[in-house]
């Protein structure tokens, strides 16, 4: 059995009453053929929750200078950097227990993690960020990222990406 699944972020309908005319758009922006389609249940070595508008903030801002962006988590801190040629940089975020969800961020690992993601699809998955003002980040070196967001008392919203594999690992 083929399965086939679409993803639409937009739907928009103008109805114009004056000439009695309507529109409708559909922006498909993934669309999946497979023929299995399931996500085993995995246990993650890092956990981490921030403010869904800073990850998007911090995915938009990186993604002008490369394509690909190093998480790195410890217990302490999630570092989020790039390095292109010409230029290198990124974001650090402290653990801390700030009443104020667009300040907290909590991170919760066993082992430390540094792994390289497409921001380009990352990108795609923060549109979601309007949904909740949290995120959680799930790492490990063995499973794809998963990222996050609850959706009230509607259940979460769940993406996921596998790391991208350097040259220096292939070899």
């Amino acid at each position: 059995m083929k399965i086939t699944v679409s993803i639409y972020l937009l739907k928009i309908k103008f109805n114009f009453i004056e000439s009695k005319k309507s529109a409708d758009f559909e922006l498909s922006l993934i669309t999946i053929d497979s023929e299995h389609l399931g996500i085993p249940d995995t246990k993650y070595n890092s956990f981490i929750t921030m403010s869904s508008s800073e990850f998007a903030r911090i995915c938009r801002e990186l993604y002008s200078i490369n394509e690909t962006v190093n998480i790195e988590a410890d217990q302490n801190y999630i570092k989020f950097s790039v390095n292109n040629e010409n230029i290198g940089g990124g974001f650090t975020l402290q653990t801390n227990d700030s009443d104020n969800p667009e300040l907290q961020c909590k991170i919760e690992t066993d082992t430390n993690v540094n792994l390289a993601f497409a921001l380009r699809y990352l990108n795609m998955f923060t549109k979601a960020s309007s949904i909740g003002q949290q995120v959680n980040l799930y790492l490990s070196k063995e499973f794809p990222l998963m990222v996050q967001y609850k959706l009230a008392e509607l259940g979460v919203l769940k993406f996921y990406l596998a790391p991208r594999i350097s040259d220096n690992e292939e070899k």
